[in-house]
């Protein structure tokens, strides 16, 4: 099979909240156990709303809103605190995909709105020491759906745009990264426009790959799951 020049990938970029880690469990407890704290019994709809798969910004102006900015302050403090020593679950498959890819010479990347103190707890949990570069919101100065978070990254690794591969969940960081002229995969997220897996169960190595590594005849593969 020839190769495809877009289809050539130097580097494997990935998002960490629900995409290495299944981080809801623990961003939940992290707020709820705060609110209480501050008398806040949050309901599900509460969460649901203004909890799951948003901004601290966006939780603290919606759920705290009675608050001034000092005590907003404090609250994200805990919270933060509180994720950065949360035990978490790894997505399926994940580390056995990093480490396949770290192992044919592709460099790996960390892309994320966490922050430097949650990343390096995740990576000592799970022993994920394959990343060459890592890129967290304290890294940039506008983060996803902004391009710049993955155009820093592939900076760092030295790789251009259409040789990178980015696995993301969310709408905001596929934006991102198709913005930043990578190609893309979406994970549980079907109605994205991307092609789509449920998890890492659903990628291998392969000689037979969609996307093929540089200088190999190697690369990846992806099962559809069947409608």
């Amino acid at each position: 099979m020839k190769k495809k020049k877009e289809s050539v990938i130097k580097a494997v970029m990935l998002d960490l909240d629900g995409v290495i880690i299944d981080s809801n469990p623990a961003i939940v407890n992290a707020w709820v156990t705060t609110a209480k704290e501050y008398g806040y019994q949050l309901t599900d709809e509460e969460i649901k709303k203004y909890i799951i798969g948003a901004s601290a910004e966006y939780t603290l102006g919606n759920i705290f809103q009675k608050e001034n900015s000092a005590v907003r302050k404090d609250i994200h403090k805990k919270v933060d605190k509180r994720e950065e020593q949360a035990n978490y679950i790894l997505i399926n498959g994940v580390k056995d995909f990093i480490r396949g890819v770290f192992s044919h010479n592709i460099k790996v990347g960390i892309v994320t709105s966490s922050w430097p103190e949650k990343i390096a707890n995740v990576i000592r949990q799970h022993n994920l020491h394959f990343f060459s570069a890592i890129v967290s919101r304290e890294d940039v100065t506008h983060g996803k759906p902004d391009s710049e978070p993955y155009l820093l990254a592939m900076h760092k690794l030295g790789v251009e745009p259409e040789h990178s591969l980015v696995f993301e969940d969310s709408n905001n960081g596929i934006s991102s990264a198709t913005d930043a002229g990578a190609l893309c995969i979406s994970v549980n997220n079907p109605s994205s426009g991307m092609p789509d897996i449920r998890d890492f169960t659903n990628v291998r190595i392969s000689d037979n790959p969609h996307y093929y590594f540089y200088a190999s005849r190697f690369g990846i593969e992806i099962t559809y799951d069947k409608k």
